[in-house]
């Protein structure tokens, strides 16, 4: 596993990789340590991977929050852990599809909590097979940024391409449900990928293909609360 620690305090960078090794064990991590934000970015730009990223918000060179957008920029899916003393950034966080907020010095335990989360997410790659035309299609669940019923078909909107689905859209409903990753129903019509959302307001959404989504009237609180649901259940 290779997890990228980004923060300009090196005492700071050192004790997250510390905890970081000492959770996995040196034979099964190895960490990454980088002083702002530009020096992940040009690491990224050169090709190299990595399975999670730490990343400070507060930096002198380039702040958290903007290297994160400039992250998922190259890569949408690596989850992103972010440092930080300001619990009101956490809504922010959901533009660059934040994993967690963690406070500064994180809290031993949540930390914990983290790489635990974070190991289940990495290793649990649930994949959704998918019947289109008499073909068997198999797609990542998180590829996925939105299901649309549309009379008696069902369409997944991919980062790939769409496909249609002969289906109820309860049984999408339930399909989705089951994965890893957080679908919500915001409209009769329409249940999206909060990883694939970019911004949204009382009355629609804006995801990542530029496709915008209505909410309905009746959904609009209730995602509100689920959004802050998942913040507060990840600790973020």
């Amino acid at each position: 596993m290779r997890i990228a620690v980004v923060d300009d305090e090196e005492v700071f960078r050192n004790q997250i990789s510390s905890e970081i090794t000492r959770f996995f064990g040196r034979d099964k991590v190895s960490c990454f340590l980088y002083a702002d934000g530009s020096e992940i970015l040009r690491a990224l730009e050169l090709g190299l991977i990595y399975d999670a990223i730490f990343l400070d918000i507060e930096m002198k060179e380039m702040d958290g929050m903007k290297a994160a957008s400039e992250i998922r920029k190259i890569t949408r899916t690596v989850p992103i852990v972010f440092l930080t003393g300001h619990t009101e950034m956490a809504m922010d966080g959901y533009e660059v599809a934040a994993f967690r907020f963690l406070g500064k010095p994180p809290d031993r335990l949540k930390l914990r909590e983290t790489l635990l989360d974070l190991e289940k997410h990495i290793r649990r790659g649930i994949n959704i097979t998918l019947k289109s035309d008499g073909e068997e299609i198999v797609i990542h669940a998180s590829d996925v940024l939105f299901a649309e019923s549309q009379n008696n078909e069902v369409r997944f909107v991919t980062s790939d391409k769409p496909v249609c689905v002969r289906m109820k859209f309860s049984e999408a409903e339930k399909l989705l449900s089951g994965t890893d990753c957080d679908f919500y129903k915001v409209h009769r019509c329409y249940i999206v990928n909060v990883l694939h959302i970019r911004k949204f307001s009382t009355t629609e959404l804006h995801m990542d293909n530029g496709d915008v989504l209505p909410i309905a009237r009746s959904a609009t609180t209730d995602f509100k609360n689920k959004m802050f649901e998942s913040l507060k259940k990840n600790g973020r």
